[in-house]
């Protein structure tokens, strides 16, 4: 399907996506953005794709398959990482080389080219800074800073902390004799232009923080002032948006923190680096910076990779709050759990961690939920007993509360609203139908796209059971084969089960891998639904059950086949009769009443 020579753009990656495979386990990928149950051979999961409270997903490591028997949607590491993700197939060939380090053949030889050239420009910028931290004399302006604020040598060397030279010119110089070009440096941000081919530091006289991304190569630089009289272009600068560095698509740390994240099933998001560094000097390390206050869907995406809890801890004044709700809005969107960290006034996690560690952590633990976060803040800064206000905080809240994706909780905080501004429950909900669609989540599908596939025919759904059947427990693909009514199934089904016959007449005994290739061999689209059905009846079977329990199985499947088939021609003969009928032919009709009479009697 991906790899088909018709979709030729993909058709060359094949090769790669075979070695990436070979290379890494779909349970240990699948494992990094859900948690998974082992289930017999294979794991189990709720399904990320639906809303649903019995798992219903379920990952085989032997088949290197995941499928959901909920929603239909299934695939392999490639699909899956895309689904997730939201992104292209490339984009997702990508993450995974990166994963199972295969080197991948370049769609575009120069693009690729000139963004390794560029990450490698960023490494050698980082090294130089840091040692001009480490050495020169003048770092020692960033030496002294980084003491006061009591950051030690270690996490200096952790996080490769350093110190722009005030100078013009002295970057780009040594950047020049590494090999790069002046372009090269200007398109990696780390140069300004004044005028056409005359070009200088961007970065002088500042603290150097650089911008790793999650594979923990360096594509940027943050820098802090360090001389106030010379905060000419503000206390932090960023580099600017490169073809390695996008700030919507970035977390500082990330790639530092993503393990922790992991472990802790709670991402930590705060504003500043020095906020993050702490925190990872204190021992909590599943903290992440974000460059600027919103965060937005591409950041979203990278957290949800390795947890769906979330924690803010913004600013607590009027533009941190604002910015905590933007984020929240995408956060629902994308299916993430946020909580609001509330710190002391005039407080930030780098100053409490200071005074005390353990208030920054206690605080991370008791984060409230953002609806009650909201609820405290609609009291704080209006009066419920005001009819303008009330309005004010119904206008705040009733968005938020629609939002919620399930009923129970929402009638809670609609009920918890009514009671705050003493307003009917009924008209509150009246109200927030009021808002409009867009507002409201698809109950079946929060935080994620709508891609479930429509259910297949009663018939095709047990054609596929009796597959799986008999191919995991060929002793009954004998009485499978000789009784199955082929025509009530879908095409590809039919030449399954045709190849499957050829096979079965031609081979003494059955060996299923072996069938695989061959079938591959002819058929290369059918592997993986008939990968599907034999994990569908693996997953019913967990432990290794006793014979007549799937011959009975067999058995009443095949006999809601036949019943299946029966209402299928009984259908057919009366659509035929009453066209009959209706043409006044005689004959034709006398024969479909005995066809009708001899199926009725076999029924019986």
């Amino acid at each position: 399907m991906i790899f088909s020579p018709i979709l030729g753009i993909f058709y060359p990656f094949m090769q790669d996506t075979e070695e990436i495979k070979s290379r890494l386990n779909v349970a240990d990928v699948l494992a990094e953005y859900i948690q998974l149950t082992p289930s017999g051979a294979n794991f189990k999961a709720k399904c990320p794709f639906h809303n649903e409270k019995t798992p219903s997903f379920y990952v085989s490591p032997e088949k290197q398959i995941w499928h959901c028997f909920g929603c239909n949607l299934g695939g392999d590491i490639f699909t899956f990482v895309q689904k997730m993700e939201g992104i292209e197939f490339r984009e997702a060939l990508k993450i995974l080389a990166d994963k199972a380090g295969v080197r991948l053949a370049a769609r575009n030889p120069d693009q690729e080219a000139k963004r390794n050239r560029l990450v490698g420009l960023c490494d050698w910028a980082s090294r130089f800074y840091h040692q001009a931290l480490l050495r020169s004399r003048e770092g020692k302006i960033a030496r002294d800073y980084l003491a006061s604020r009591q950051i030690n040598s270690e996490t200096i060397e952790n996080f490769l902390l350093g110190y722009s030279p005030d100078s013009w010119n002295l970057t780009l110089n040594f950047l020049r004799k590494k090999g790069f070009s002046e372009a090269e440096i200007f398109d990696a941000g780390l140069t300004s232009q004044k005028t056409p081919g005359r070009f200088y530091d961007r970065f002088r006289g500042r603290l150097m923080f650089p911008l790793r991304n999650v594979h923990g190569q360096t594509i940027g630089f943050g820098a802090r002032v360090l001389n106030e009289k010379k905060d000419f272009l503000g206390k932090y600068i960023n580099s600017p948006q490169t073809l390695v560095y996008d700030k919507s698509n970035f977390l500082y740390a990330l790639d530092q923190a993503k393990t922790k994240i992991k472990e802790e099933k709670l991402s930590v998001a705060v504003e500043g680096y020095l906020d993050v560094i702490s925190s990872h000097q204190a021992g909590i390390a599943n903290v992440v910076g974000v460059s600027g206050t919103a965060l937005t869907p591409g950041q979203l995406n990278l957290i949800k990779r390795y947890a769906t809890n979330l924690a803010l801890c913004f600013d607590a004044d009027e533009a941190g709050f604002s910015a905590g709700r933007r984020g929240l809005e995408n956060a629902i969107a994308a299916g993430i759990a946020v909580r609001m960290v509330i710190l002391p006034k005039g407080e930030d996690p780098d100053s409490l961690i200071r005074k005390d560690k353990k208030a920054w952590s206690e605080a991370i633990a008791k984060a409230a939920g953002v609806l009650e976060f909201y609820f405290d803040l609609a009291c704080k800064t209006h009066d419920p007993g005001r009819l303008e206000d009330k309005k004010m905080i119904a206008a705040e809240l009733l968005p938020l509360i629609q939002k919620i994706p399930d009923q129970i909780e929402q009638a809670y905080y609609l009920q918890k609203l009514s009671s705050l501004i003493d307003i009917p429950e009924a008209s509150l909900r009246e109200a927030m139908q009021g808002l409009g669609a867009e507002n409201s989540p698809d109950r079946e599908t929060q935080g994620a796209p709508d891609v479930s596939s429509p259910p297949a025919p009663p018939a095709e759904i047990l054609g596929r059971r009796l597959l799986g059947l008999g191919l995991k427990y060929p002793k009954n693909l004998a009485i499978i084969l000789k009784k199955l009514p082929l025509p009530l199934f879908s095409q590809e089904l039919q030449d399954i089960y045709n190849f499957l016959q050829k096979y079965y007449n031609l081979k003494r005994g059955f060996d299923l891998s072996r069938f695989i290739r061959k079938i591959k061999a002819v058929y290369p689209h059918y592997a993986t639904p008939i990968e599907v059905a034999i994990l569908d009846v693996e997953k019913d079977f967990e432990e290794k059950p006793e014979d007549e329990a799937i011959a009975k199985e067999v058995r009443a499947v095949l006999k809601r086949l036949r019943e299946e088939h029966y209402h299928s021609e009984l259908a057919n003969i009366e659509r035929e009769m009453q066209k009959a009928e209706k043409a006044g032919q005689k004959d034709i009709l006398q024969s479909l009443t005995q066809k009708l009479q001899s199926l009725t009697q076999n029924r019986l």
